[in-house]
């Protein structure tokens, strides 16, 4: 029955099984590969595929069969020559070689690869090891599933983790470097870096109490695969499969869109929350580098984002997700936090405020309007010796440089800040 559901996903017309993408890994030629293809139509396949030592995607076009064996063309990267718009405006993609593949007894895919000029054909091997059901509305092209993939991080209730894009995932299985245990307040973690993309991300090692780090360390590896997904999309866009044409080429296609800069610190770790800040300033493709300093925060028990409404009474859900209107019912929104965007009160605004440290520069006060920035802009993160960091974060570029740190504060010096529970995950709070 698998072996037939397998051949239905590659061969047949009927838009059940033309929706289903499905991840591979095995060889081409002796070198590791993960490639995700798809049935657009009878004897047809189109998809994408990455060496696991580079991580970067090459698109892989429809191309029909020749009796049993399907064919695909494999995109070469672009240049201002290669790539030049049609009179219709479309980029007609420049070959780099071709795919022949036909499905095996056993389910796996065989056949192998040819460059454009025929000197030379590699063996191709791939096991099927994942599959997804695509949205509805995708388009079956490299840039479909490309696209598919972010719908994950910005839709309604989508998640990016190792069910929903089995093929990103599988990329992030290669040996990571790892650095030195550290300490944070009785608890253990170390930094681990993937070759590829550069940067250190942490992973927990020990709580101080001795309970399990499986779901946190869980939530680490979903946010280090976001952050390469990232990387490897902006190496992906020298191929005109993913968006390059003459005009775009010379900008940041075919790098890491400095993500290999990117630096990220954990700044709190305890059995119940923990949070690290993710800074740099990366740049693909737009109008400006995203400049930013951003705090994440997770439930270290679950490893679900972390409701601050827990903690702190000012802290509200302003908004749900895909922006419906109506007054909202605050219980309801801490008990699904991922459903609201959230912020804080007037009041929480106004304690900020009256007890921030002043920069002592008034022309930087007066330019950048710090006060109006904390009513807008005002997050925070917890830092060792159960006390909070009230911070301004996810300023525009144009007022980026007036990011700073505001006021940082012992939990047990602000009681008249903080809910009943609290005290369920700072014990200190007793």
């Amino acid at each position: 029955m698998r072996l037939a559901i397998l051949a239905a996903v590659l061969l047949a017309t009927t838009p059940v099984f033309a929706l289903e993408a499905v991840t591979y890994k095995g060889t081409l030629g002796g070198h590791d590969i993960v490639a995700e293809l798809v049935a657009p139509a009878a004897g047809q396949l189109t998809g994408r595929y990455s060496y696991l030592a580079k991580g970067g995607d090459i698109p892989l076009d429809a191309n029909g069969s020749v009796g049993t064996a399907i064919s695909m063309l494999e995109e070469a990267p672009c240049t201002q020559t290669t790539c030049t718009e049609n009179q219709y405006g479309d980029v007609v993609p420049p070959t780099g070689g071709i795919w022949s593949v036909t499905l095996s007894g056993d389910g796996s895919l065989t056949g192998d690869w040819t460059p454009t000029d025929k000197s030379k054909s590699l063996p191709i091997t791939l096991t099927e090891i994942g599959r997804r059901t695509l949205p509805e509305a995708a388009e079956i092209t490299p840039y479909g599933l490309r696209d598919s993939t972010f719908e994950l991080f910005y839709g309604d209730g989508a998640i990016f983790a190792p069910h929903t894009a089995p093929y990103e995932f599988a990329k992030m299985e290669v040996v990571m470097a790892e650095g030195a245990s550290e300490t944070l307040e009785g608890s253990t973690f170390r930094y681990v870096t993937d070759p590829r993309t550069k940067f250190p991300f942490p992973r927990i090692l020990s709580l101080s109490d001795g309970s399990s780090t499986q779901q946190a360390n869980e939530a680490l590896e979903r946010r280090h695969a976001a952050l390469s997904f990232f990387a490897f999309d902006c190496m992906a866009q020298v191929y005109a499969g993913f968006g390059a044409n003459e005009y775009s080429l010379g900008l940041n296609e075919g790098t890491l869109g400095q993500y290999d800069e990117e630096s990220i610190v954990l700044s709190y770790l305890s059995p119940t929350v923990l949070n690290w800040v993710e800074s740099g300033s990366t740049y693909c493709t737009g109008a400006h580098p995203n400049n930013h300093s951003d705090t994440h925060i997770v439930d270290t028990r679950t490893g679900e984002p972390f409701a601050l409404a827990n903690i702190f009474k000012g802290w509200v859900a302003t908004m749900k997700v895909g922006g419906a209107d109506g007054e909202i019912d605050q219980a309801a929104a801490r008990q699904a936090p991922q459903d609201y965007y959230w912020g804080a009160d007037q009041e929480l605004i106004d304690y900020v405020i009256a007890h921030r440290v002043s920069s002592g520069d008034e022309q930087f006060e007066d330019e950048c309007g710090i006060n109006d920035l904390i009513a807008s802009n005002l997050a925070l993160r917890f830092v060792p010796g159960d006390a909070v960091l009230f911070t301004l974060e996810g300023l525009p570029h144009v007022n980026f440089a007036c990011s700073e740190d505001l006021l940082t504060a012992k939990l047990s010096d602000i009681p008249e800040l903080l809910t009943p529970t609290a005290k369920d995950y700072f014990p200190s709070l007793q």
